[in-house]
């Protein structure tokens, strides 16, 4: 019998199988924008974005958008994230966007995780 995950692309090909591989999760925890516009800076020893990735899951059901046409959409959307080596930065808006951006204000669980 097999265990673990296994992946496949839209031709059928195997393309992630974690019996040849392992991860680690290096962090975890709550990133809440609810009452703050402001960005978070998360220290992760030993993450870097070439072997890690960083990843958020809303952890409220009014945090997940209804429809393309909700109007609220913004508020709903997940922040914007930027990684480098050693930490992860989560901002509740894209840097690039306009001032008058609103912003982002979830609740969701993040994860960082190194593959080998």
């Amino acid at each position: 019998m097999t265990y673990g995950v296994h992946v496949f692309d839209e031709n059928g090909q195997l393309i992630m199988n974690t019996n040849s591989f392992t991860y680690q999760v290096l962090w975890q925890g709550v990133l809440d924008f609810s009452t703050s516009a402001s960005s978070q800076t998360v220290i992760i020893p030993g993450f870097n974005p070439a072997t890690c990735v960083f990843m958020m899951i809303p952890t409220r059901v009014q945090d997940v958008q209804s429809s393309e046409a909700d109007g609220s959409g913004n508020q709903k959307s997940y922040p914007y994230v930027t990684t480098a080596a050693g930490q992860v930065v989560v901002t509740p808006y894209n840097p690039s966007s306009t001032t008058g951006s609103t912003a982002s204000r979830v609740i969701a669980k993040g994860y960082a995780v190194r593959f080998a």
